[in-house]
């Protein structure tokens, strides 16, 4: 009997181990920062770990923690009913710390950019959000994607075009607000002042 929990234990850590980072980066994406991303992954292995006999096809371990991971996240998501964003602190400790290896001026473009595109993703809604994540940021294909999803192939296509055009709607909604707010009140009416010579 502890010879089988001794292999099942050393079986479950040569198959879900290897997706450790993979789980993290989703969750992380999911809910927006490290302390709730950390907490649904350990729920996620814990959980996989008592429920590991239930693995019938070991080359799908990767689908199915990422099952776990997502229903984890949406039971967590349910009883907050709001998603937590990294505080403004945590963003400004990120930037001190990259300061002093880059151009600062750079950085922050970059980082008004990223964070812009940040806030756009994070406004779609939750299915339309994993489907893009899942496929721009973890490289996963369709078919990996729908099973991951326990959704059909052709949803995971809807939806993926549905999340690109509302990411794109809500990037030049935000572009055109911020070129309106940087456009100085002109009166024309006035004559402008002679220059000097």
């Amino acid at each position: 009997m502890i010879f089988k929990k001794y292999a099942a234990r050393k079986d479950f850590k040569a198959l879900t181990y290897p997706h450790m980072k993979l789980m993290y980066n989703m969750a992380l994406k999911y809910c927006g920062n490290a302390y709730d991303a950390e907490d649904i992954v350990q729920e996620t292995y814990l959980m996989a770990f008592n429920k590991f006999h239930q693995l019938r096809d070991r080359t799908k371990c990767k689908p199915w923690l990422l099952r776990i991971l997502r229903n984890n996240f949406l039971k967590s998501y349910q009883k907050k009913k709001s998603h937590q964003k990294l505080s403004e602190t945590d963003y400004i400790d990120f930037l001190k710390e990259t300061l002093a290896s880059r151009n600062a001026e750079s950085l922050l473009v970059e980082a008004s950019a990223n964070k812009t595109v940040k806030d756009a993703i994070d406004r779609l809604p939750v299915k339309y959000r994993e489907v893009l994540l899942l496929y721009y940021m973890e490289d996963m294909l369709y078919k990996e994607i729908a099973a991951a999803l326990d959704v059909p192939i052709g949803t995971v296509m809807s939806r993926l075009t549905r999340a690109r055009e509302g990411l794109k709607t809500l990037l030049l909604k935000q572009m055109n607000s911020e070129s309106r707010n940087n456009l100085l009140p002109v009166d024309f009416r006035k004559k402008a002042p002679a220059l000097n010579k």
